[in-house]
C-alpha cells in the first residue's frame, strides 16, 4: 500500500504541511483518518505520520469543506454523512505518479471490470426482455379472460331478459284471466 508524507499530501491538495498536521490533530476529524496518519494503535510510536490514499481524500474534503464559518464538528458531520471529495486538484499529479506496471495493472483491471459490466448488462437486458414477454402473455391472458367473462355475462343477461319477457307475458295472461272472471 502506497503511503504519503505530510509534505506530499500538502503538495497534492495545495495547502501547507502545518495545515495537514493541524487537521490531523483535530480530535473531531481523527475517526476519519487511518491509524498511520493519527499515529495510534500499531503506529503509536512511529516517527513520522504516513497517509493513505483514503486519508488524502479525507484531507482534500477537509480542505474544501472547512471555512471560517463552520467548525471542526461541522466538517466531521459532513464526513460522517459519507461526503468525500475524491476530485483532487491537478497538483496531486506531482505526488501521485504511477509506474508503468501500476498503469498496466489498472488497465487490465478496468478491462476486466468493463467485460464484467457488459456481461451483467446483457444478462439484465435478457431478463428484462423475458419479463416484457411474460407481461404481454399475462395481459393477453387477462384480455381473453375478460372477453370470456363479458360473453358469459351477456349470455346471462340475455337469459334473464328472456325470463323477464316470459314472466311479463305470464303476468299479462293472469291479468286478462282475472279481468274475465
Amino acid at each position: 500500500m502506497k503511503t504519503y508524507t505530510p509534505g506530499e499530501i500538502a503538495v497534492s491538495i495545495g495547502v501547507s504541511a502545518s495545515s495537514i498536521r493541524n487537521w490531523t490533530e483535530q480530535e473531531e476529524l481523527q475517526p476519519y483518518l487511518s491509524d498511520m496518519a493519527v499515529r495510534r494503535n500499531d503506529y503509536k510510536h512511529a516517527k513520522q505520520r504516513e497517509y493513505t490514499l483514503e486519508d488524502l481524500y479525507v484531507l482534500n474534503t477537509i480542505a474544501k469543506a472547512k471555512t471560517r464559518h463552520n467548525s471542526w464538528q461541522d466538517v466531521a458531520d459532513f464526513l460522517e454523512d459519507g461526503n468525500l471529495h475524491k476530485d483532487l486538484p491537478p497538483s496531486a499529479a506531482l505526488v501521485m505518479q504511477e509506474t508503468a506496471a501500476e498503469g498496466f495493472a489498472d488497465k487490465i483491471m478496468l478491462h476486466q471490470r468493463i467485460d464484467f459490466l457488459e456481461t451483467a448488462v446483457r444478462e439484465r437486458d435478457a431478463e428484462i426482455e423475458q419479463l416484457r414477454q411474460r407481461v404481454e402473455e399475462v395481459r393477453s391472458e387477462e384480455r381473453e379472460a375478460a372477453k370470456s367473462e363479458r360473453a358469459e355475462l351477456q349470455t346471462a343477461i340475455n337469459d334473464l331478459n328472456r325470463l323477464i319477457g316470459k314472466l311479463e307475458a305470464q303476468i299479462e295472461m293472469l291479468k286478462e284471466n282475472q279481468d274475465e272472471e
